[in-house]
């Protein structure tokens, strides 16, 4: 995965009008945390951001590159949307070393058809990320867990997924990650429970009746 540039400015306002100014701008407000260091306050464009995260997910490794033309490896270990428009309105980075391996969370994708749901078997997905380990420029988007040979009332866990090389699981291998159950049956007691009470059919008159009373019409 390589590096994504982005460019950075200086903020040296601060305060909600100073944010408000440069989310307009098409801006939004950062900070990059240094360790033992007094952390910058930056402005990077919301749209590489958005479409970085859209593209490599969570774990893209950013170049960022400031006004005098200084780089930094970074990250984004935290970032803030606005809960109605989704827009986004702030970003943390941390800064990495390319030659050092780091933790960071992976989403997990289930690949394959599994012929347990083929018999009619409910598939559930009991985890959806994982703990790794791994230097900056090798993390996976993604890892799968083929299902393609799992049975009914079967299962896999985190130690069948597909590890790229030099990626250190360092989630619990032995948890369940996906099940086949089959299906639920509803009694008649659950559904009597939930409300859900089959309306008796109304019976239809039998022949001699209907007959008896087209005679009795034409008596009239």
């Amino acid at each position: 995965m390589a590096n994504v540039h982005l460019e950075a400015l200086d903020r040296n306002e601060s305060g909600k009008n100073a944010a408000r100014r440069l989310r307009r701008s098409g801006f939004v407000p950062a900070i990059l945390y240094r360790k033992g260091e007094h952390s910058a306050k930056l402005a990077v464009k919301a749209k590489t951001v958005d479409q970085t995260l859209y593209r490599l997910g969570d774990n893209a490794i950013y170049e960022i590159e400031d006004e005098r033309g200084k780089s930094v490896t970074a990250r984004i270990i935290d970032l803030q949307r606005d809960p109605i428009t989704d827009r986004l309105l702030h970003v943390d980075f941390v800064p990495v070393i390319m030659t050092e391996r780091i933790e960071v969370t992976v989403p997990i994708t289930i690949v394959g058809e599994a012929p347990g749901v083929q018999e009619g078997g409910v598939l559930n997905q009991v985890v959806y990320e994982v703990q790794v380990e791994t230097l900056p420029g090798n993390i996976p988007q993604e890892l799968e867990l083929d299902v393609s040979g799992l049975g009914m009332n079967e299962n896999l866990t985190l130690a069948d997924l597909k590890l790229p090389e030099g990626v250190t699981l360092l989630s619990d291998p032995e948890e369940v990650a996906v099940t086949i159950s089959p299906p639920t049956e509803i009694t008649e007691e659950e559904m009597e429970a939930a409300g859900v009470v089959e309306e008796p059919a109304e019976e239809e008159p039998a022949p001699e009746a209907e007959e008896e009373a087209a005679e009795g019409e034409e008596e009239e």
